[in-house]
């Protein structure tokens, strides 16, 4: 029977982009009129589990399974990131790179940088502790000249930023790296650092993630909120790309 039903539900919704947690609410009652929400809440659950239907924002669903982003871990960021996790073992710290973008473009650019993100407290000590490694160009917080005039033109520039509290984060062969919700909205946030991945290239992007890989809009907004630019993210995703309109409207 629950095969059976698996069937009709992707019968049900599987032309559609998404469904309603009450639509799939409503689908189950056919089957089961005294439904309880705890039993509804169960199904849910093993549904996802079972990689069903995932989450694509709050209260809706997609049958459309989509892989998690699991961006690679190069060697050398390996390095510095275990290297300052000896150093400050309380740290709570990210490390990313923008080869991981490079996927998602149509003009991959031919230098990349490290970005580096901790406690605001942590900045000087992490700068102070890298550069005594001597593996690249550190820079804290830099502003706009710093990046025209250095950052893209140096061979391994790292860059030191505050990380933003509730940061949506994940752990990928010992490293805390960012996710596709993070990497999109700081891609957006932080407009001249990441000057080349704006205008066109950032609608290419945004498109092609969320083609290729399940992005959890609820996570995204919640952390865009953070930063204050969900209103401005928000209206740039509905009116700029192809994401649908439904799913940015919770």
């Amino acid at each position: 029977m629950a095969n059976d039903i698996i069937e009709q539900l992707r019968k049900r919704f599987g032309k559609r982009q998404s469904f309603s947690r009450q639509e799939l609410y409503a689908f189950y009652t056919e089957f089961n009129p005294d439904l309880k929400e705890t039993t509804f809440r169960w199904i849910i659950y093993n549904l996802k589990k079972k990689q069903i239907i995932s989450s694509i924002s709050k209260g809706l669903f997609t049958l459309a399974f989509k892989p998690v982003f699991k961006p690679n871990i190069e060697k050398a960021t390996k390095i510095i990131y275990l290297s300052i996790e000896k150093q400050f073992p309380m740290l709570k710290f990210c490390v990313w790179t923008t080869q991981i973008v490079s996927e998602f473009m149509l003009h991959v650019l031919a230098k990349h940088i490290t970005i580096l993100q901790m406690e605001r407290e942590a900045l000087e000590p992490v700068y102070d502790f890298l550069k005594t490694k001597k593996i690249g160009d550190i820079f804290i917080q830099p502003k706009e000249k710093e990046i025209e005039r250095y950052i893209y033109e140096s061979d391994n520039a790292i860059v030191l930023l505050p990380l933003v509290t509730k940061s949506p984060l994940q752990k990928i062969d010992e490293v805390q790296t960012t996710t596709l919700e993070k990497l999109i909205v700081d891609l957006f946030s932080d407009k001249k650092l990441f000057a080349a991945f704006q205008g066109s290239e950032l609608i290419h992007i945004i498109n092609t993630a969320y083609n290729r890989y399940a992005i959890d809009f609820t996570t995204l907004v919640h952390y865009a909120n953070r930063r204050r630019k969900d209103v401005d993210l928000k209206n740039f995703l509905k009116d700029k790309t192809d994401i649908p309109k439904n799913i940015l409207n919770d």
